[in-house]
């Protein structure tokens, strides 16, 4: 054992270092050789995160010579101690150059890191045990004396609860890993961080199953006061077997997840969907939901009482859990199958370009030059080459374009629609221009159906407004980051700014400000005088944010929005009520207030 445990020192030490050279290289973006001479690797080891875990890990390496050396010789206890904690620490410090410790959700941070090193721990607990315990069984299944078989025996006990405590918290951990790193169906099937990920459940699942039937049949019988010495040796000769089959797979595990420590998360990756289609829950009616609840708890338990009824070999309860499994797995299959509709590789695809001004107002030209022609100047699919075609363009000027996905989108204006009219663009555009394209087309229809806002605070779904930079008073900022401390009332006038109005909100601004409610109001003429509360912006936001404005609406329009940048109402200087009085701003600030921002898409960037 102890030439095995120099053999896989002596492999840490070459792959660490050889690990060291090849991320030096990829930081500086040399060639290996150059790395080593150049001092990039002295770099890397000072002042890198990855360095001083890489420091810290050889110092234990060191350690851990030591105590190999002093065992060798005395045999005492307490180096084999040392020993043990000092390799315990070599493998959780690995979390610390892993995905685990690159995680910058707060307070997921918290809990992401220690789940990776408590997997790490109890991967080095299994894993590590298999081989000297393959090896140990091979000795003793030759010679098969009775010492040996007790020595077999007890070894195979501890190996066991060692096992028991490993799978669990890998089980454990594991879900929490594939949480923080490909926590979506798409980033499962769509990348190729999720597809090794499943990979490597699958043998997972596979090494439990082997253990499982070493625990049921084989260890019973190595144990068992009326088994005698044959029957012993050939649960040891099976033992050795089904332990080196489960050592292979473990290695084969160890080689797929060095491969996904250097791709990137599923989560950090455009899953491209393999299936033609995808279920989607919203396309069934809210009544039918409790339903769809009920059958899947029925499915669980059914599951259950088959891995019951399997493990305890009742048949017939077997036979009907079956059963039930089948009949309630086809009620559910006719239930959602409303939910089983067309899907396109790029479904799951989010924007590489933020809904912000300047991608919208790159994308209005693009429309203009691409799109004009058959869905026409104002997008409702009455362009110069609508009547000559077969099937009438979409209008893009209805809710309906909302309840697309952004990603399904994409797939259209790259590759053409489902009945072979639209053409694709993915020749002509470049994806950042199709996501520009995109934005545009959006933020339209999302201000014309902001002009049919009501006065009403409403709380129902709706298409939020483009992000936009601004200077106020000296100082520059965003919506995005104003909004993150509370409601802005957005202010859009013409050329002349509404200076009573202003004066007005200025002077109810510190009672505003105690509701969360920032103003920010936004002159869309070329040329705007100085006035309380107008914030300076480019000409792209000028041109965005007049698709929210109406021409008739008497000079001025006014937007309500939460913080997640949605119109919860609108008021228009023409209106039948007029502007917002102060008792119903300071009112609906506090009601618009109190709607929660919507959760951040953990399965991807959130367009």
């Amino acid at each position: 054992m102890l030439t095995l445990a120099w053999s896989s020192l002596l492999l840490a030490v070459v792959t660490g270092g050889a690990w060291l050279v090849i991320v030096g290289s990829q930081m500086s973006g040399m060639p290996l050789a150059g790395v080593v001479q150049s001092g990039v690797v002295k770099i890397v080891l000072t002042q890198t995160r990855f360095g001083v875990a890489w420091l810290i890990r050889a110092a234990l390496l060191v350690v851990l010579a030591g105590c190999l050396a002093l065992q060798s010789r005395t045999r005492r206890q307490v180096t084999g101690w040392i020993g043990l904690l000092a390799a315990a620490a070599f493998i959780a410090t690995l979390a610390w150059a892993g995905h685990g410790a690159a995680t910058e959700q707060v307070p997921f941070d918290a809990l992401h890191l220690p789940a990776d090193i408590l997997h790490l721990l109890a991967t080095g607990a299994w894993l590590g045990a298999l081989l000297p315990l393959a090896i140990m069984l091979s000795a003793v299944g030759r010679e098969g004396s009775p010492d040996e078989v007790a020595v077999a025996q007890a070894a195979t006990l501890r190996f066991s609860t060692i096992a028991l405590a490993s799978v669990g918290t890998l089980l454990v951990t594991g879900i929490v890993n594939a949480w923080f790193l490909s926590g979506s169906i798409p980033a499962l099937l769509g990348t190729q961080y999720g597809q090794l990920l499943l990979v490597k459940v699958l043998l997972f699942a596979t090494m439990i199953a082997v253990a499982s039937r070493n625990r049921r049949r084989f260890i019973p019988a190595l144990t068992a006061a009326a088994s005698d010495a044959a029957v012993r040796l050939r649960a040891v000769r099976q033992l050795k077997s089904n332990v080196s089959i489960e050592a292979s797979i473990g290695i084969l595990v160890l080689a797929i997840v060095g491969t996904m420590g250097i791709l990137p998360p599923g989560l950090h990756t455009e899953p491209r969907w393999p299936l033609p289609f995808q279920v989607d829950l919203s396309e069934i009616a809210t009544r039918v939901q409790p339903v769809l609840d009920g059958i899947a708890i029925a499915i669980v338990l059914c599951l259950v009482a088959v891995a019951f009824a399997a493990q305890k070999r009742r048949h017939r309860v077997l036979a009907a859990s079956v059963v039930g499994l089948v009949v309630f797995s086809g009620i559910g299959l006719v239930v959602i199958r409303p939910a089983i509709v067309r899907a396109y590789p790029t479904t799951y695809f989010a924007s590489t370009q933020p809904y912000s001004a300047p991608s919208v107002a790159r994308g209005a030209p693009l429309f203009s030059a691409n799109c004009v022609v058959c869905h026409g100047a104002g997008g409702r699919g009455d362009g110069p080459m609508a009547a000559k075609l077969p099937v009438r363009p979409a209008d893009l000027t209805g809710p309906h374009l909302f309840a697309h996905k952004i990603g399904d989108i994409f797939w259209w204006v790259s590759y053409g629609s489902d009945n072979r009219v639209m053409p694709g663009f993915a020749n002509t555009l470049t994806p950042d221009q199709r996501w520009d394209l995109i934005n545009f087309v959006l933020a339209r229809t999302a201000g014309l159906l902001m002009a049919k806002a009501g006065s009403q605070i409403t709380s129902t779904a709706a298409p939020p407004l483009p992000d936009f930079a601004y200077e106020q008073n000296g100082a520059q900022n965003t919506l995005s980051q104003t909004l993150k401390s509370g409601p802005v009332l957005i202010v859009l006038f013409a050329a002349q700014p509404p200076r009573a109005r202003l004066q007005q909100l200025a002077s109810l601004q510190p009672r505003l400000a105690s509701a969360g409610l920032h103003i920010v109001a936004v002159g869309l003429g070329p040329r705007v005088s100085s006035a309380p509360l107008i914030a300076t912006v480019s000409d792209d936001v000028r041109a965005t944010l007049a698709l929210f404005r109406s021409g008739t609406d008497g000079g001025e329009t006014e937007l309500m929005l939460d913080r997640n940048a949605s119109v919860r109402a609108r008021w228009t200087a023409s209106g039948s009520g007029g502007l917002a009085d102060d008792p119903t701003l300071l009112a609906d600030a506090v009601r618009v207030a109190s709607i929660p921002v919507a959760a951040a898409n953990h399965a991807g960037h959130a367009h």
